[in-house]
C-alpha cells in the first residue's frame, strides 16, 4: 500500500513517515515546512490527516461521510480540499480550519471541481473544473470565499496539476498532448501569456522563495 516518505532535495536520507496498512497518499506541506497533511483510508473512508514533518503526532482533521481528496494549506492556516458526498459522483471544493472546524463549501455545482491550491498570500484558490467543458478540465481561480470565479486556461486537451510561483505572479501546469504525452506550461496569474515551458513532463512544482 502507498505510504508517505520525505527526503532531502538531492534524494538522500529518505525516511518513511507513515506505517499504516491503509493507503496514505497526496501529502502537502504546511507553509512553514514543519507539518504535512495527507489523505488516508485508515478508517475505511478517505479522510484528511496532519502530522509533524518527522511523522509524529498524526491527528485526524476530517471525520465526515464525505470522501476527501487533494489538500492545500494556506499561509493563514486554513485547509482547502476537494470532497465528494456519498450520494454524489462529483468533487466539490471546501475549506476548514486545521482541526476540521468551520467547514465551508465553496463550490456548489453538479460537475467536478477539484485539485485546489492556495495562492501564496492565502487570498485566492486555483482549481480544476469542467464547468465550461464536459470533455476536459480547465484551470480556474476564485477568491478565498468562493466568489469571483475566473477561467484562466482551457485548451482542447485536459490541463492538470496547477501550482503557484512563490511570489504568486505565475502559474505552472501540465497539458495533455494529442499523442498521449504531456507538457509543462507556464502563464501569468491572470491567465495571460500561456506558453509551453518543458516538453514531456507533468506535475510541476515551484520552490519556496525562502
Amino acid at each position: 500500500n502507498p505510504e508517505i516518505y520525505v527526503m532531502n532535495r538531492d534524494g538522500s536520507q529518505q525516511m518513511r513517515l507513515t506505517f499504516d496498512q491503509a493507503n496514505d497518499r497526496l501529502p502537502a506541506w504546511s507553509p512553514d515546512g514543519n507539518q504535512i497533511t495527507f489523505q488516508s483510508f485508515r478508517t475505511g473512508n478517505s479522510e484528511i490527516y496532519v502530522m509533524n514533518v518527522d511523522g509524529s503526532n498524526i491527528r485526524r482533521v476530517t471525520a465526515t461521510g464525505t470522501i476527501e481528496g487533494h489538500t492545500s494549506w494556506s499561509a493563514n492556516n486554513l485547509l482547502v480540499f476537494n470532497a465528494s458526498e456519498p450520494d454524489q459522483n462529483y468533487w466539490q471544493i471546501y475549506i476548514s480550519d486545521l482541526d476540521g472546524g468551520n467547514r465551508q463549501k465553496l463550490t456548489s455545482t453538479r460537475i467536478d471541481e477539484w485539485s485546489p491550491e492556495w495562492s501564496p498570500d492565502g487570498t485566492q484558490i486555483l482549481f480544476l473544473s469542467e464547468r465550461d467543458s464536459s470533455i476536459n478540465s480547465g484551470i480556474y481561480v476564485m477568491e478565498a470565499d468562493g466568489s469571483n470565479v475566473r477561467l484562466l486556461y482551457n485548451g482542447p486537451t485536459a490541463e492538470w496539476g496547477p501550482a503557484w510561483s512563490a511570489d504568486g505572479t505565475q502559474i505552472v501546469f501540465t497539458v495533455d498532448q494529442p499523442d498521449g504525452t504531456a507538457d509543462i506550461y507556464i502563464m501569468n496569474a491572470d491567465g495571460s501569456n500561456a506558453r509551453r515551458l518543458i516538453e514531456r513532463g507533468g506535475y510541476p512544482s515551484w520552490a519556496s522563495s525562502r
